[in-house]
Parts: C-alpha cells; sequence; structure tokens
C-alpha cells in the first residue's frame, strides 16, 4: 500500500455544505426534484463528512452554472435602515435575496403571481426582522435558515407539509428575527 492510498479522506467543510444546498434549492426551485426529496436530500446534508457523501446527493442533478436562469428568475432586495414592504399585487420570482442592514422586511404573498412552485428565499439579514404572509394552502420551510440572537418561527396553527406554492428560507439572521404568518383574516364588525 502506497503512503497516498493510506491516507484517509479530508473531512467536509461547512463551505462545502453550503454549496451543496444552494445545488439542492436551486435543483427544486427549478422543479428537477420534489420537495420530499428536497428535505431529505437537505437532512443529509448535515451529517457528512467525507466529500462522497455529500457528491452523492447531488450525482444526478446539473453541474453548478450548467443551467442558465434569466435574470427575471432572481431578484436581488439589498438595503441599509429603513424597512422594505411588497405586497398588493406582484411577481415573484423561484429565487428571492434579502440582503439588509439594520431594517425590517415585510413580503405579502397573499395576493402575489408566482413564477414557479417553489420559491427560494435567501436571507443576509443583520439586525432586522422579516415577515412573510402566505397565502391559503402554502406551505413554507425555515429548517436551512441559521440566527444569531433572535428567532425564526412559523406562526401559522397547523401548517400544511406540502403546499402550493412552498416557500423554502435559507441563510442568516443576525439580532433579528424570521415570521411566517398566514393571510390576514378580515376583522369582524358589530352591527
Amino acid at each position: 500500500m502506497t503512503e497516498i492510498e493510506s491516507t484517509p479522506a479530508l473531512r467536509v467543510s461547512d463551505a462545502d455544505r453550503s454549496g451543496t444546498l444552494r445545488r439542492l434549492h436551486n435543483a427544486v426551485a427549478l422543479g428537477l426534484i420534489d420537495i420530499g426529496e428536497f428535505e431529505e436530500r437537505c437532512a443529509q446534508v448535515s451529517g457528512a463528512r467525507q466529500p462522497g457523501e455529500l457528491q452523492a446527493l447531488v450525482n444526478d442533478l446539473p453541474a453548478p452554472g450548467a443551467i442558465a436562469a434569466s435574470a427575471a428568475d432572481r431578484l436581488e432586495l439589498r438595503g441599509w435602515l429603513g424597512s422594505l414592504r411588497r405586497h398588493g399585487e406582484w411577481t415573484v420570482p423561484t429565487r428571492l435575496a434579502l440582503v439588509r442592514r439594520v431594517g425590517s422586511v415585510s413580503l405579502d404573498l397573499t395576493n402575489a403571481r408566482f413564477t414557479g412552485p417553489v420559491v427560494v428565499i435567501e436571507l443576509d439579514m443583520v439586525r432586522g426582522s422579516v415577515d412573510i404572509r402566505l397565502p391559503e394552502g402554502a406551505s413554507a420551510s425555515i429548517d436551512d435558515v441559521t440566527v444569531y440572537g433572535g428567532s425564526a418561527r412559523d406562526r401559522r396553527k397547523d401548517p400544511p407539509a406540502d403546499g402550493n406554492p412552498h416557500v423554502v428560507l435559507t441563510g442568516r439572521v443576525v439580532l433579528g428575527s424570521v415570521n411566517i404568518r398566514g393571510p390576514r383574516r378580515p376583522l369582524l364588525r358589530r352591527g
């Protein structure tokens, strides 16, 4: 046995895991894998120790950069200080990046038009909160959000596990919160 053959394989890093998660998010956003398979593979990413284990999770998917997406498929909203609010009728791309510093984001998706069955929202928030209001029957996954000094909660009662659209949140929130809510309920008026 040579010295090279006896050297153990290197372990994977957090950056390797993040790259694999990005490929899985792209695959589900493009409809290459379904939600169940996406969540199953994502769960295996955190337990992977060797590069081959990560590669096995994306072997049947196109290589990074192999699929050219149009600019309309991704929207990046950046800002410092203040708040950002989207509501009413608007078109939600398959990928939405929120990059904010010291500010809040409020997205009301109840009357929005979706370009696909899955929306991936990438978070890079520092000292700010994200409030997302989903339409009836929509599902959401906040499992891939890393929160430092805050919280990430789905505040809906009995949210569907596999709805349409399915919103996948990923990324990080530092000193802030993520709240998922359902559609607003009409106020009861007394006559």
